[in-house]
């Protein structure tokens, strides 16, 4: 075989594997859809692999080949919905140039989030998964670059002396993102509005953390 006749064979490989994974990633996606479909309808109670497998129109074994047990989808569907959710924020957050303010974007884009049917529709369905290390190992890997953000933010701050000096930014990230696991609770259960969460968190960090 010539060199030019190998050429071509491996350029027509390459475009087999390419189609190849574009086909996996979109049959994948697509399952994700689906499950998410079960869930809003039918709840936790009554979802299935071979429940899933029959509204995707594919075989169980298709399907397994994909997702081994029930909690390796509903992990995949939480880090698709979260990593989605996540991207968009730190991407129109990072255009706000001050510290403050985009913390107070990031805060109350998060709230508004956590008050959504489909969050809502998620906690209600997906919270016996919350205990799963499978779960809770994909929403932190998700929300990672939302606490990068958070933290250099703080850093941001901190270096043009908008910062108390007695914060320590990579901790005051993290102490945010709980201020905003405790919102996210009292806002699903009805207790508190998202605006009322926002203004209370960014109230604090205000006049405690910026003293503004």
């Amino acid at each position: 075989m010539s060199e030019s006749e190998h050429l071509v064979k491996g350029l027509a490989a390459s475009r087999w594997a390419d189609t190849l994974d574009e086909h996996r990633a979109a049959q994948r996606d697509h399952i994700l859809t689906v499950a998410f479909e079960l869930l809003r309808e039918r709840g936790m109670t009554t979802m299935s692999m071979s429940a899933v497998a029959a509204r995707a129109g594919i075989s169980r074994a298709t399907l397994y080949h994909y997702f081994p047990d029930m909690d390796a989808l509903l992990s995949a569907w939480i880090g698709r919905e979260i990593g989605a959710s996540v991207a968009e924020l730190v991407r129109s957050a990072r255009a706000i140039p001050d510290p403050l303010a985009r913390i107070e974007e990031l805060v109350s884009a998060q709230t508004t989030l956590f008050a959504s049917s489909d969050h809502r529709l998620s906690v209600d369905h997906l919270e016996s998964e919350a205990g799963s290390p499978a779960v809770r190992r994909e929403v932190a890997a998700q929300m990672a670059p939302l606490r990068e953000l958070l933290a250099d933010t703080l850093r941001q701050a901190d270096t043009d002396g908008l910062l108390r000096a007695e914060l320590e930014p990579t901790l005051a990230a993290d102490l945010l993102l709980g201020m905003l696991g405790a919102a996210r609770r009292h806002i699903v259960a009805g207790n508190v509005a998202a605006p009322s969460a926002a203004a209370t968190i960014t109230g604090l960090v205000r006049r405690g953390w910026f003293g503004a």
